[in-house]
Formats: structure tokens, C-alpha cells, sequence
């Protein structure tokens, strides 16, 4: 399951990439000696703020694995960010230099308007010095491996690998009660932000729902 959502995620950003390429192309085609500073200046198109994952903070790390993208380097270069997936000449460095930087959710890049695959988001460290384009099944919940966090990896460990990720009976509706019992035994914000996102999972029904619950990431 896992190595399929993987494969999602290369062909959603190889065809993300395709298509601002595309776009770019474009720009260049109708314009003559302003069309290099138009690309270079604009926006993507497609790309929208997420205040909803943002106001989140800083609770996210990269996968160190070999299906992990690039992650830049430089504040200077992070508004470079905004107009291209792919920066050339900026520095770059593996996830397993950065596992321990948390990172938080800037901006999407709303894929599925053009076709079908998951979405693309912007994630940036506190000092914006370092970012990257990414989807969901690269991240995690910066939290997840820690001891007090056991018993809900655990339950949701077994939901994902489960051949139904529906949550609303049988044995993975046992999974998710064993969720909520661990998770009340966590304090402080990160209880608040487990329960909360429990709920979303229980009211979704489905572990198949992308783009919004945080602690699902990479599941």
C-alpha cells in the first residue's frame, strides 16, 4: 500500500512539474524580450494558501527514504519557491540531514484541478532555510516514533496496511477506539492535536481522504 502511494507521489510530481513547465512554456510563447522576466516573476498558477494546516505549526518531518524529493537550502532562495518546483542552482540536501527540522505547511499546489493525483505542498522550516515540494506520503507527524505516541502508531500502523482503510467497523473500528484510548493519555497540545485529529479520521470514515489530517501523513 505504501509503495503505491509512493509511486502516486513521483508520477503526481513529475506530471506537476510537466505541467508549470507546460504553463511556462506558454507564458514564453506569447510574449518576446519581457517573456524571461515574466516567468521568472510570476507565480504559479494553482498554487493557494492552506490557513487550515498552516495555523498548525511546525509539526512535520520529511521521510528519509530513497523516494524523498529535494530539499532546498537558503532563505534568500525560499520566494523561488512560489514560481517553479524545480530551482537550478540553489543547494540541496537529503532528508536524512534534516530529520531533525520541523517543517510546516505554506502553500498547495492544487493538482487535481488539472488531473487526477494527489496534492503538491510547499513545506518550509521556522527560518525558511530550508524547503520543498512534496506530497502527503513523504511527511510525517514530526512526533509519530516517540514512545508516547506508540499505542496510536501502532493502531493506525495496522489501519493503513489493512486491505479496507474504513474506519466505521469491524476490526479497524477496534483499531481507532485503541487510537483514542492512547492518544488521552497524551498531554498538553499534542493531545489536543491527536484527539482532534482522531475525529476528523472517525468523521471521514476513511484513511483514503488526502490533503488535510496532518497525523495521517505517510500513512
Amino acid at each position: 500500500m505504501k509503495f503505491k502511494k509512493l509511486l502516486v507521489s513521483v508520477v503526481v510530481l513529475a506530471g506537476a512539474a510537466l505541467t508549470m513547465t507546460t504553463m511556462q512554456n506558454s507564458v514564453k510563447a506569447d510574449t518576446t524580450a519581457k517573456s524571461e522576466n515574466a516567468v521568472q516573476t510570476k507565480p504559479m498558477q494553482g498554487v493557494k494558501n492552506r490557513p487550515d494546516l498552516t495555523k498548525k505549526g511546525y509539526i512535520l518531518r520529511v521521510i528519509n527514504d530513497k523516494y524523498a524529493d529535494k530539499i532546498y537550502v537558503g532563505k534568500k532562495n525560499y520566494s523561488k519557491s512560489l514560481k517553479s518546483f524545480e530551482l537550478k542552482g540553489v543547494k540541496t540536501v537529503s532528508a536524512k540531514k534534516v530529520q531533525n527540522v520541523k517543517f510546516r505547511v505554506e502553500k498547495e499546489f492544487d493538482y487535481s484541478k488539472r488531473h487526477t493525483g494527489a496534492p503538491v505542498f510547499l513545506l518550509a522550516s521556522k527560518d525558511k532555510n530550508y524547503f520543498i515540494w512534496t506530497t502527503q506520503s513523504g511527511l510525517q507527524y514530526f512526533y509519530l516514533n516517540n514512545k508516547n505516541m506508540r499505542g496510536v502508531k501502532k493502531a493506525l500502523t495496522k489501519i493503513a496496511n489493512s486491505d479496507n482503510r474504513q474506519v466505521k467497523k469491524g476490526k479497524n473500528k477496534k483499531q481507532l477506539d485503541l487510537a483514542f484510548k492512547a492518544a488521552k493519555k497524551l498531554r498538553g497540545k499534542q493531545k489536543k492535536f491527536v484527539v482532534s485529529s482522531l475525529k476528523e479520521l472517525k468523521k471521514d470514515g476513511t484513511m483514503d481522504i488526502e490533503g488535510s489530517n496532518l497525523l495521517l501523513f505517510g500513512f
